[in-house]
């Protein structure tokens, strides 16, 4: 029989019936957009194979036909082993072709087919793309290196067959149709692991593969063994596994009856001292616990966020409060404060304990602070200030060095350090002041060792350049009193 098909555009454009052991021949027009032929058959009776070649088919028999690719002619035999109802063969383009379906017994049946002529270049061994029996629908298994990397839980060849994913000690309920497979992926956590059913199990198989790439070993009826209520499946595992280095397998269950079936079925796994796996007994704990923990961590984040954005507002509002003072030729005297905003020291506390000091001099005597050159409220530089307010300095009880106003904008807002947050108290400060002595060269609370480093580089100094008389005390004092006025 000769069918004539001609292409439109390279799109799927055939489609018809065919009865078992006749031959069919196609004769398409050629296109120079076309690479290979898809064809796809939909089998209405069991034990069912169709072929497809570029020569005559007359003389091929059933029994010709083996798991390995022949070089005359082609056919999808894994489907043909997993007993599906669809078989897919993909061809290079010829513009001649012959079809021809075989069955195992004598019976003739029917069956369907929908031929496509595909853009895509051929791959021998990426049938349809990897796309399996969809076409042109696309999923989303990729083909490299030549072979078919199947993903979403598709196996096969050409990823054709779709699989579930199951976990240990979990009941599945399964609907299997009459004569059909079903197909269940699972991880190996350990080797000693059975199958158990609560309903009664009647022919009902069971065989399992190890996943590899290409998958071109699947569960089929030849390596099977009949389901019971409780099945350990340990040694085989093991038998399998040393030729194997794969820690996923695929379960196939297959219906050897002529009705459909409903099966209770999970897999209950065992450590070597035949109990449960640890993992899956503690799983709830361990999910609560990583759930608290995470509500913690979220937690956390969110009160150090809010904090850091109040630092940051705050630095803001000092930062413009300052660079306005700075512009400005005569400071504001009559300066109000909001209680909402100023919930620091008196401006009078803050005059009294955290004292003005030039910063050339100041580092003059206490060489071990020069790495303080940058104000961190203002960020500009105070030991090249560009007036006379950022050229003076002060210092707080934890030895950190900012610009003088800068410092006491801070200090009315909050009472902490800008540099590392220690908090202030009046009772503290009032407790350690002065913390320095610039007069007498001491430093208190020297039990520090970052402040003994300090102290050990003051004394290095030349003394002559340390000293300061009372007289350019009572200058510097008259000097700070014009630039606040």
């Amino acid at each position: 029989m000769t069918l004539f098909i001609f292409i439109i555009n390279g799109k799927p454009n055939q489609s018809g019936t065919l009865e078992t052991n006749i031959e069919y021949q196609i004769k398409l027009d050629y296109s120079s957009k076309a690479n290979s032929i898809i064809i796809k058959f939909n089998l209405y009776s069991q034990n069912v194979v169709c072929l497809v070649s570029q020569t005559n088919l007359d003389q091929v028999l059933f029994t010709d036909l083996t798991d390995t690719k022949n070089e005359y002619f082609s056919y999808d035999y894994q489907s043909y082993l997993a007993n599906s109802a669809y078989q897919l063969v993909e061809i290079e383009f010829q513009t001649i072709i012959y079809i021809r379906c075989l069955q195992s017994h004598q019976n003739s049946q029917k069956s369907s087919y929908e031929l496509y002529i595909s853009e895509t270049p051929y791959i021998n061994t990426c049938n349809n793309d990897c796309n399996g029996y969809n076409y042109p629908e696309i999923q989303n298994s990729v083909c490299l290196s030549m072979q078919c990397n199947c993903l979403d839980l598709n196996f096969g060849l050409y990823c054709q067959f779709q699989s579930s994913k199951i976990y240990s000690n979990i009941y599945y309920k399964l609907t299997i149709e009459s004569y059909k497979w079903i197909y269940l992926k699972y991880e190996l956590s350990t080797t000693n692991i059975e199958f158990q059913c609560i309903n009664e199990v009647q022919d009902v198989f069971y065989s399992f593969v190890f996943q590899k790439t290409p998958q071109k070993i699947i569960p089929t009826i030849e390596n099977s063994q009949k389901l019971k209520s409780i099945t350990n499946i340990q040694e085989q595992l093991i038998n399998n596994q040393t030729n194997n280095n794969a820690d996923v397998i695929y379960i196939g269950l297959y219906n050897n009856q002529s009705k459909t079936i409903d099966l209770q079925f999970k897999i209950v796994t065992y450590n070597d001292d035949n109990n449960e796996s640890m993992f899956e007994r503690n799983k709830i704990i361990i999910i609560i616990t990583a759930c608290v923990i995470a509500t913690l961590l979220l937690f956390a984040i969110g009160i150090s966020a809010l904090r850091t954005r109040k630092q940051k507002q705050i630095r803001k509002q000092v930062q413009e409060d300052i660079r306005r003072n700075l512009n400005n030729d005569q400071q504001q005297t009559n300066r109000v404060f909001d209680p909402a905003i100023y919930k620091g020291f008196q401006i009078r506390f803050i005059k009294d304990h955290f004292k003005a000091h030039y910063y050339d001099k100041f580092i003059s005597i206490y060489p071990g602070l020069s790495q303080f050159q940058e104000c961190a409220v203002c960020l500009e530089q105070m030991n090249k200030g560009n007036n006379k307010l950022q050229r003076i300095c002060s210092v707080t009880p934890c030895f950190h060095i900012f610009h003088y106003i800068c410092l006491q904008e801070w200090l009315l807002r909050q009472k902490n350090c800008p540099f590392c947050r220690t908090e202030y108290t009046r009772k503290k400060i009032i407790q350690d002041f002065p913390w320095l002595d610039i007069g007498n060269l001491q430093i208190k609370n020297t039990d520090s060792n970052y402040l003994s480093r300090i102290k050990n580089q003051i004394e290095s100094v030349n003394e002559s350049r340390i000293e300061l008389n009372n007289h350019q005390q009572i200058q510097q004092t008259q000097q700070l009193e014009e630039i606040k006025d």
